[in-house]
């Protein structure tokens, strides 16, 4: 019954009509017909339900914020733990993540207040230093502070910027070390299985989190509407896109970080070239396009630095979580997007196998050496 009424309603709308003599005479409800009155209404609903909920937008930021700290929380009593089981080298790579994440979190601090006052400048790195810049930036965004003209990001970008580096300073190589650790070390209690996947939770949601947020840009929607809108209309359907998305960045991540545990499990060289053979391949791919210039406004030699920094980490966070807004053609592209995340299940399958066949020398290894005591132990 629906159908049929869609498609005699589909014909009414789509029905041609007759160009009037005259403009008609909008004063009367009479000037306006069914087709035109239903128009107009599925108009109106498409603008309620496409538009973003304010509320939703600032429950997810305050929701990532406290997920945040959670998360460094958690990272921190790893460090003890791994200190307290002379695990230093485990705790020694948590704790240079961190320190990371606090130097480019400045780096991006001077480059947005380099034009303003000493003072200011001073407030937003104690604000970074105190792991505090978070929710000073979700405090400015609620608050729709406008872009300074010395700033060369609005406080929008600038929050997605700084949740960038802290996916690519901090949470990505702190679950790759909580990985290894669990894969290789003496601590594989349920707080390290905990706080690894705390990790991953806080990176999966903050990825899918920026990737939400600037799908449902209603300035994004109005100057490319063939890039954003791949969230369907109806909260019900937001959420289950938001699932999805979550879901998709959950499972990168724990491939990716699996894949390149598993690799390090050979040896710090055969991490090294895979890593570094990833990011030269695609600089490669950057430069014979001519597209290495990133298309924030800065100049010079702060501007290649910049560049190099930016597409490194779109990258680097492309990898580990499968970051929808990078399809874009002013960050990886289409192209190296799908072929970044088609390669990486190829790319874990084939660690995971070679790891197998690790353990299985390992274990035969093992074997014959208990065979040779034995012996030894009845021959004398």
């Amino acid at each position: 019954m629906l159908r049929k009424v869609s498609r005699v309603w589909g014909r009414r709308v789509m029905k041609p009509r007759q160009v009037p003599a005259a403009l008609p005479v909008m004063q009367k409800r009479s000037g306006l017909t069914s087709v035109d009155c239903l128009t107009l209404a599925k108009g109106f609903d498409f603008l309620s339900k496409t538009s973003q909920n304010d509320e939703d937008a600032v429950f997810r930021l305050l929701f990532g914020v406290l997920l945040s700290t959670f998360d460094i929380i958690t990272d921190i009593y790893m460090i003890y733990t791994y200190y307290s089981a002379s695990e230093n080298g485990f705790a020694v790579a948590t704790l240079a993540s961190l320190a990371s994440n606090l130097g480019v979190q400045l780096l991006l601090v001077f480059f947005q207040t380099r034009k303003q006052s000493l003072r200011r400048m001073f407030r937003e790195m104690m604000y970074a230093l105190t792991f505090a810049k978070p929710g000073v930036n979700v405090y400015h965004v609620m608050l729709g502070v406008e872009q300074e003209v010395v700033s060369f990001a609005s406080p929008k970008v600038e929050m997605f910027m700084s949740k960038g580096i802290k996916l690519i300073c901090e949470a990505i190589p702190g679950t790759i070390f909580q990985s290894y650790a669990y894969l290789t070390g003496s601590n594989q209690s349920s707080a390290a299985l905990f706080s690894l996947a705390v990790s991953v939770f806080t990176t999966a949601f903050t990825s899918t989190g920026i990737s939400f947020d600037k799908e449902l840009d209603q300035k994004g929607r109005d100057h490319a509407p063939a890039f954003y809108g791949y969230v369907p209309i109806g909260a019900g359907r937001k959420a289950k896109a938001f699932v999805l998305m979550f879901c998709i960045s959950a499972c990168q991540l724990t491939a990716k970080a699996l894949a390149v545990a598993l690799c390090a499990v050979e040896g710090g060289d055969t991490v090294i070239a895979y890593l570094v053979g990833e990011m030269l391949l695609f600089f490669a791919y950057k430069f014979a396009r001519g597209d290495f210039w990133y298309w924030v406004p800065i100049y010079g030699v702060p501007g290649m630095s910049f560049s190099y920094l930016a597409r490194l980490m779109f990258k680097a966070q492309v990898d580990f979580t499968a970051f929808l807004h990078a399809r874009h053609p002013k960050e990886l592209g289409g192209s190296y997007w799908a072929f970044t995340i088609l390669s990486t299940p190829i790319i874990y399958f084939y660690f995971g196998y070679r790891y197998l066949e690790y353990v299985e020398s390992e274990w035969k290894k093992i074997r014959e050496e208990v065979v040779e005591w034995v012996n030894l132990k009845i021959l004398e």
